[in-house]
């Protein structure tokens, strides 16, 4: 894997700001995302870069930014010159331009010169042989379309590649882009804010999905970190805990849909300003302990009130099922590396309507506003059950296939 990158930045465009950090620091954190330790930035404004990256930031904490002055207008040459290893094969990318991590990443697994292309047209990232870097007297990108046209340098071509994007869940083209004018920068930073949505999304995620956008197109531009909203969201989700247990329903139903929507904001804020950490994973455990006490609370309400003596009958069943739906869910996982939503159209219409949170909370909610809550909570078990057995049998067949 290649672990040296060279970051060309002219003037200061590279510090244009979008979704609340510079195009150089997006840069910067993505390389450091596809394991880059170190990036040397070649600039014609040093003192400008030096200054926006005298800046701390946790998020790019593992990977060492060298600045180097370059007169202008910078050569392949003298652009490799301020270089300072000895490797062979070196990364060469324009501090002006978003990339997709995957295209970072595919870059750096290269062992032979190539340059990353779009339909023909030169995207601004090359993987770079030394000794041919070297000999070269024009600009980074006459020298890399001297070098495709002579064919001493490959092309990966982002047309080519694979428009799915597991970590999305979804298609989606890997992108590139230089930083945009002020006229286009609102609409750039809208398209980076939607490429960070999920798929396979359930019938109420579809609802709360515009509304989260439109927070984090604020959000973005703060200081608030992912892991605050991820606190916040357990402080609202634990209080509607409470509330359930006290049998103030509507006003825990009314804590449990805004969770619906807080619960989106702090993943999609990690990856709007690529500041996703290890810890992040654990907000999922954290969801799901604040979920199970929300049902917990609520059969205890209904118990002790009388209103369905079943209750913790009918909670039995509700755990169950979503025992047996998850191991259905993780067969399938450890045995294709997808989930189950995304197998078939069968599989994604369940996910659309099937037994999670933001469903229950919706039949809560409609059992509520009928007068038959204690009704909600026993369909709201049936419903988990019948995901369940809609589930098992493609997880049977994932499992008993090769």
């Amino acid at each position: 894997m290649i672990d040296e990158c060279l970051v060309i930045s002219e003037g200061t465009t590279a510090l244009t700001e979008l979704c609340g950090i510079s195009v150089l620091e997006r840069l910067l954190r993505t390389l450091q995302r596809c394991g880059f330790r170190t990036a040397t930035v070649c600039a014609t404004e040093p003192e400008a870069i030096r200054t926006a990256l005298a800046r701390q930031s946790p998020f790019r904490d593992r990977i060492e930014a060298k600045v180097r002055s370059i007169q202008r207008p910078p050569t392949l040459k003298k652009i490799v010159d301020l270089s300072q290893s000895d490797a062979e094969i070196f990364m060469v990318v324009k501090g002006d331009m978003i990339f997709d991590e995957r295209l970072l990443r595919l870059l750096a697994k290269q062992t032979k010169p190539v340059a990353l292309v779009d339909g023909g047209n030169f995207c601004g990232a090359a993987a770079l042989n030394k000794n041919w870097a070297t000999a070269q007297d024009g600009s980074f990108e006459e020298s890399i379309r001297k070098g495709l046209a002579e064919q001493t340098i490959a092309s990966v071509d982002v047309a080519t590649q694979p428009n799915y994007s597991p970590e999305m869940r979804r298609p989606l083209k890997p992108f590139w882009f230089p930083a945009p004018s002020s006229s286009n920068k609102q609409i750039v930073e809208k398209f980076i804010i939607r490429s960070t949505q999920k798929g396979a999304q359930d019938l109420p995620a579809w609802v709360h999905a515009p509304i989260e956008n439109l927070l984090i197109s604020w959000l973005c531009k703060t200081s608030v970190t992912p892991n605050q909203l991820t606190i916040f969201c357990n402080v609202v989700g634990w209080t509607a805990t409470i509330l359930f247990s006290m049998g103030h329903l509507a006003s825990g139903l009314a804590l449990a849909l805004i969770v619906g929507v807080l619960d989106g904001l702090d993943g999609k804020q990690a990856r709007v300003k690529i500041e996703t950490t290890s810890g992040g994973k654990l907000e999922h455990w954290f969801d799901a302990a604040f979920e199970w006490s929300w049902w917990i609370a609520l059969s205890y309400y209904f118990q002790i009130s009388g209103q369905l003596p079943e209750a913790y009958w009918y909670l039995l069943l509700l755990l169950l099922a979503e025992a047996v739906d998850g191991i259905a869910k993780g067969i399938v996982l450890f045995k294709t590396g997808r989930l189950i939503d995304e197998l078939g159209p069968f599989e994604r219409g369940v996910r659309l309507f099937g037994g999670r949170r933001n469903i229950y909370v919706w039949i809560l909610t409609i059992g509520l506003l009928f007068g038959a809550p204690a009704r909600a909570f026993v369909l709201m078990a049936w419903w988990e059950a019948a995901t369940a057995v809609l589930h098992l049998p493609r997880a049977a067949r994932v499992f008993l296939s090769r």
